[in-house]
């Protein structure tokens, strides 16, 4: 009985035990080179707001500190965004939440984002989202 008693705790600590693989997800993968990028944005009517759907080409730099620049002068102030990743979620972050959508093909270099980003209209005072569909390319 006594022995029974020793090896239940050794039993239950090495049942509690969590194997782990380790992943070694590289992020250098997202900002190793600048990416082509076809985007479109959009939203729906807000106010006297009208609804809006833009498309646009050019390149987006995503930095290794977080910093994401478009060269689409178009975008105005959203030619700056921040990007993210979590390696214990597998969620790619754009403005620090996470996107709607999002995956990688490595195998042709190409990623797909879609993301909602917040932008403020001084002409009514009101806030409001644009939806980015981003189409990366390399």
């Amino acid at each position: 009985m006594r022995r029974i008693l020793l090896f239940l705790p050794l039993v239950a600590l090495l049942a509690s035990c969590e194997t782990e693989s380790t992943t070694e997800t590289n992020t250098e993968r997202f900002y190793k080179a600048p990416w082509n990028v076809a985007l479109n944005r959009s939203h729906g009517a807000l106010g006297q707001l009208p609804a809006a759907n833009e498309n646009h080409n050019g390149i987006l730099t995503l930095a290794k500190h977080g910093s994401a620049g478009f060269d689409i002068s178009m975008l105005s102030d959203h030619m700056y965004q921040q990007w993210g990743y979590s390696w214990s979620t597998d969620e790619f972050y754009m403005n620090w939440a996470p996107c709607l959508e999002w995956y990688i093909n490595e195998a042709e270099d190409s990623m797909y984002l879609n993301y909602d980003h917040q932008d403020y209209d001084p002409n009514s005072g009101n806030s409001f989202y644009w939806n980015y569909d981003l189409i990366l390319t390399r």
